[in-house]
């Protein structure tokens, strides 16, 4: 399952960068994140690995991540999973008039028969997590910056 939403973002790609990229940021936008913490040491680079845990459903969801793609201030490419399911995300930033387009593309990919079972079902579901991570996103960019 493929996933694309996008916002407007009345601040320039550098502000919303400087937050996407910043993993002490994602728990202050990111409505159903409980942590995300990078556990790779050093500076956020590809291959920087990251650990999350996600309230969906009454339960808590651990995922871990590695950074894919890294390309500031435009592009954050993160590839995730747990045992039922594997994710890539691709985050874009582009400059826009006023602001910048922010847009989550990302794809799901069930591993196991229940999943698989599920996923037609979880679209809905998604899509609506997805647009109130880049709502949160937005608030939070354009109340914290400058």
């Amino acid at each position: 399952m493929k996933i694309t939403e996008r916002i407007h973002i009345d601040r320039p790609p550098e502000e919303v960068w400087a937050v996407v990229s910043d993993p002490t940021t994602h728990t202050a936008w990111r409505p159903a994140l409980v942590e995300f913490r990078q556990v790779s040491q050093g500076p956020l680079e590809v291959g920087s690995r990251i650990h999350e845990k996600i309230r969906w459903r009454g339960r808590e969801i651990e995922i871990d991540d590695v950074v894919t793609a890294l390309d500031p201030p435009r592009r954050l490419g993160i590839r995730g999973g747990w045992k039922p399911a594997d994710f890539e995300l691709d985050f874009l930033l582009t400059p826009e008039s006023g602001g910048t387009l922010a847009s989550f593309d990302w794809s799901f990919f069930p591993k196991t028969f229940l999943m698989r079972l599920a996923t037609p079902l979880l679209g809905r579901t998604l899509r609506g997590a997805t647009k109130d991570e880049l709502a949160g996103l937005k608030s939070y960019v354009e109340n914290n910056s400058r």
